[in-house]
């Protein structure tokens, strides 16, 4: 598309309303947080306290998001330490213009590089950056700078324990919730009428899941274990759909009605058995296994349809895995109740937190992302930059009382990649423009000369901030300009006078950091390529690790999480090319067509790894298929890793293997001398036909691509 036109599906985006990430208990327990220290320096007659302690409760309130609730103390926690030590801080060096610049400068860099570090741990050198940026405006003695420092951290740690309030009840709720999300998606994708899509499906709930409960702050105890073989059991029950679904293509294809309708039925039986795990879990009751019993019906239905078509090999592979599926159900079913009751009983104490904090891999990834070929080192270098020069500016322009709007806002627009910072500006300042009309008309009308009633509606404004939710940026400027109006009113700064400042000082922040990308930019089209380099060499290792002969589980496991993670950043980066105002069609062109033969390829490969898990779980020998296999995967890896190098450097998928040759050798290996597992054998070829198609196609779009590349030269 042209500049004009990225420009305005940016602007259009920006209007979507989007309250997946939003949770009005959330929101109203982060208003109440913010209200606290109002509320407490509105009694006690020290307003400007008041509005230090409700920037710290609102920064800390960012960092509510989901998660278990030792992971939410150690993000709550940080945060709060972090804006006590940049407000304190910030005191400090109040009285020097130098140090002021300087710790400006070392906290927006730090910034910057937290970002390689993930948006969450990013989000805390924000909230210090920005409270340091504020603070060091107020005219306050150096004496004064511990007192801030505590006001400050001890609102954050009150809006912490807020959110934490639920732990001693329900310690496992975030646990809970997580994977009651993920059956509850597992239900809706069995009981789809094509189970079996495109895209693997689920991934993000997996990812979510993994991360709740084996990622940092992961809590211990008999709950814990429960969670953990729920977690490993949905991942087994999302390869045997898949399975399924592969038997309802070929049922249906080859017009076998009552196969299909046995395979039907049982997958609508499991869906409910799935909802009632998520049931279980979402309320903390007994899970009623009703429910299993007509699964059991339905897959002994299976077998007795199956018994009438004694030589059809996908009934036999359909037989095999409804038995696995129904087993993992009930292994669900004696895991659920113990889990969703949170085994009513005191789990064993664990070390602080329950973790051993390594300093190492996130130091490592610090020093590696140090060199200006890194987008998060070019992005810290131009925030430093633009943060410390316009904060310089705005003290040597009249009313530099107020001017640390600009490199606010600097702050808080300017992303690594040009599409990012475009969409937050053109969202931020048009909800700046609506807020603060709002905000200066509800203080103006509401809040006219009584304290009481603008803490109240600054307490509103925050519900409003917290309840639109990231994904609605246009929204959320409205609620976070309003309540900035409602904040500077209580401190003494009339609403009248800030509004149209603020605005001018929004559209000159947006202006420099647009300009900034656009200067030193980092579009995404010029990372594209990388990203998809990834998600190739990572589903390459998991096509390895399910068909090894001598398989690690705790491998297999990280294959998939790679996989999964790879993915999504793949498909993150392609969106934000889409976005981009700029030429990248051949970039675009070859990310798109080499993810959608990506999605095929995986597909394929999950039907295989089902395949696997299920005859070691019926304990039947798998080595002779996995060496008749061995040629073939070893095939498609070289050809992967060729793909790799290909969409890196730009050029042709030199070294590729002809895959449908080795497709074609292995089925007459397979025809010439079955192997024991024989009734998967169909299946697997079927899935290794997919796989040369995928990848014979991947190849071809790259030798295109090469060819496109050339013609204008030639």
């Amino acid at each position: 598309m042209s500049g004009l036109q990225a420009v305005a599906v940016m602007f259009r985006k920006s209007l979507r309303l989007d309250f997946s990430q939003s949770d009005p208990v959330v929101a109203a327990r982060n208003a109440c947080g913010v209200a606290i220290p109002l509320l407490l320096g509105v009694a006690l007659g020290n307003v400007p306290m008041a509005v230090f302690g409700a920037v710290g409760a609102l920064f800390a309130s960012f960092a509510d998001r989901p998660g278990s609730y030792r992971l939410r103390l150690a993000r709550m926690g940080g945060t709060s330490a972090a804006v006590g030590i940049g407000g304190g801080l910030s005191v400090l060096c109040g009285r020097s213009v130098p140090l002021s610049l300087l710790l400006v400068a070392v906290f927006a860099f730090t910034t910057g590089m937290l970002l390689s570090l993930g948006i969450n741990v990013a989000q805390v050198g924000i909230a210090a950056t920005a409270v340091a940026i504020v603070l060091n405006r107020f005219p306050l003695p150096p004496a004064a700078a511990l007192q801030v420092a505590a006001v400050v951290a001890a609102a954050g740690l009150v809006q912490s324990l807020l959110a934490l309030a639920g732990w001693p009840l329900h310690r496992h709720a975030p646990e809970r919730a997580v994977l009651a999300d993920l059956y509850a998606g597992l239900a809706g994708r069995t009981r789809s009428e094509h189970p079996k899509m495109t895209a693997p499906g689920a991934g993000v709930l997996l990812e979510k899941a993994r991360a709740t409960i084996t990622g940092f702050g992961h809590g211990h105890g008999p709950s814990m274990m429960s969670y953990r073989g729920l977690l490993d059991e949905g991942e087994r029950i999302r390869l045997e759909v898949m399975a399924l679904g592969y038997c309802l293509e070929r049922f249906d294809r080859a017009g076998k009605a009552g196969p299909y309708d046995a395979v039907r039925r049982l997958l609508r039986e499991a869906g409910l058995a799935l909802d009632g795990v998520s049931a279980a879990l979402r309320k903390g009751a007994v899970f009623e296994d009703g429910s299993l019993a007509k699964v059991a019906e339905a897959a002994a239905r299976l077998r007795d349809v199956m018994d009438r078509h004694p030589d059809s090999p996908t009934g036999r592979f359909a037989s095999l895995h409804a038995r696995a599926l129904a087993g993992q159900l009930r292994a669900c079913a004696r895991m659920v109740t113990p889990g969703a009751v949170e085994g009513r009983v005191e789990e064993r104490a664990s070390r602080v937190g329950g973790v051993r904090i390594s300093l190492q891999a996130p130091l490592h990834i610090l020093r590696a992302n140090l060199r200006l070929d890194s987008a998060v080192a070019r992005h810290a270098i131009r925030l430093t930059v633009l943060v410390t020069a316009t904060d310089w500016l705005a003290r040597m322009l009249p009313g530099s009382d107020r001017g640390y709007w600009i490199p606010l806002m600097v702050l808080l627009l300017l992303r690594p990649d040009f599409a990012a910072t475009l969409h937050r500006t053109s969202s931020r300042l048009a909800g700046t423009f609506v807020g603060l009309g709002v905000g200066t008309a509800a203080t103006y009308l509401l809040g006219h000369g009584n304290l009481y009633a603008i803490v109240a509606l600054i307490v509103l404004f925050v519900f409003g901030v917290r309840l639109s939710g990231a994904p609605n940026a246009f929204f959320m400027g409205i609620w976070t300009a309003a309540y900035l109006v409602a904040l500077l009113d209580l401190a003494g700064i009339p609403a009248a006078s800030v509004a149209v400042p603020r605005l001018l000082d929004t559209a000159v922040a947006g202006i420099l950091a647009v300009a900034a990308t656009v200067v030193w930019p980092a579009w995404e089209r010029g990372y594209l390529p990388a990203r998809i380099a990834e998600l190739l060499s990572a589903y390459r290792r998991y096509l390895v690790a399910i068909t090894d002969l001598a398989p690690n589980k705790e491998r297999i496991d990280a294959a998939r999480v790679s996989a999964r993670l790879a993915r999504s950043n793949a498909q993150a980066s392609l969106e934000r090319t889409q976005a981009e105002p700029v030429a990248g069609q051949a970039a675009l062109f070859t990310g798109e067509g080499v993810l959608v033969q990506s999605h095929l390829l995986v597909q394929a490969a999950m039907v295989v790894d089902a395949a696997r898990l299920s005859l070691r779980a019926g304990r039947q020998p798998v080595e002779g298929l996995m060496r008749q296999l061995a040629p073939f995967i070893a095939d498609c890896a070289t050809t992967l890793e060729a793909c790799e190098t290909a969409v890196a450097s730009g050029g042709p998928a030199r070294g590729a293997v002809a895959l449908r040759n080795s497709y074609l050798a292995l089925r007459d290996t397979m025809e010439r001398d079955p192997v024991q597992a024989e009734t998967v054998q169909l299946a697997v070829l079927d899935a290794a036909d997919r796989i040369a198609n995928s990848l014979d196609t991947m190849v071809h779009l790259l030798k295109e691509r090469g060819a496109r590349q050339k013609a204008p030269a030639a």
